[in-house]
C-alpha cells in the first residue's frame, strides 16, 4: 500500500496536490477549459437542420397555406392531416368551424381537399396555429390521384 502524502506545514504552504491546483489555475484563465473536449449542453431531436438564425423565433414567421386532407369527420371534431408538415399525424379540428369556414355541408367536407394557414416551424400540433381554413380548387387532386 503506497503512502499518503501528509501536507507539510514547515514551509507555510500547503501541498494542495496536482488535481485542485490545476483547477485553480483553469479558474483565473477562461481559456484554459477550452481546450477540454466538453459535450454539448443538449441536442434537439427532430429539429431542422438549418442553422437557428435563418429560421427565426416561430412567433415571427408568416404563416404559409398548406394542403389539408380530412381523414374522419365527426359531429363534434374532425381528424386533418397536413401531409406536408407531418403526414402520419391527424389534427383534431372542430367540426363547426371547418363547415363555417369553408361554407361546406357535414357531407361535403368527406373527402373535400382543403388549405389552411399554418406555422410552419411547428414541431408540436398545438404550434400549428391553424387559421384561414378553404376548400381546394375542384379540379385539383388527391394525393395518391393522377391528375
Amino acid at each position: 500500500m503506497a503512502a499518503v502524502p501528509t501536507p507539510s506545514f514547515a514551509s507555510g504552504a500547503i501541498d494542495i496536490g496536482p488535481d485542485v491546483a490545476d483547477a485553480d489555475a483553469d479558474a483565473g484563465d477562461p481559456g484554459a477549459g477550452a481546450s477540454r473536449a466538453e459535450p454539448p449542453l443538449g441536442i434537439l431531436i427532430g429539429g431542422s437542420p438549418g442553422p437557428v438564425e435563418a429560421l427565426g423565433r416561430p412567433e415571427e414567421r408568416a404563416p404559409v397555406r398548406v394542403v389539408a386532407e380530412p381523414i374522419r369527420v365527426g359531429r363534434g371534431t374532425c381528424l386533418v392531416v397536413l401531409p406536408s408538415w407531418r403526414p402520419a399525424i391527424a389534427v383534431s379540428v372542430s367540426t363547426e368551424q371547418l363547415l363555417s369556414a369553408t361554407g361546406l355541408g357535414f357531407e361535403q367536407l368527406v373527402g373535400a381537399q382543403l388549405t389552411v394557414l399554418m406555422n410552419p416551424g411547428a414541431l408540436h400540433d398545438r404550434e400549428l396555429e391553424l387559421q384561414g381554413w378553404e376548400s381546394g380548387p375542384a379540379g385539383r387532386s388527391r394525393r395518391g390521384a393522377r391528375s
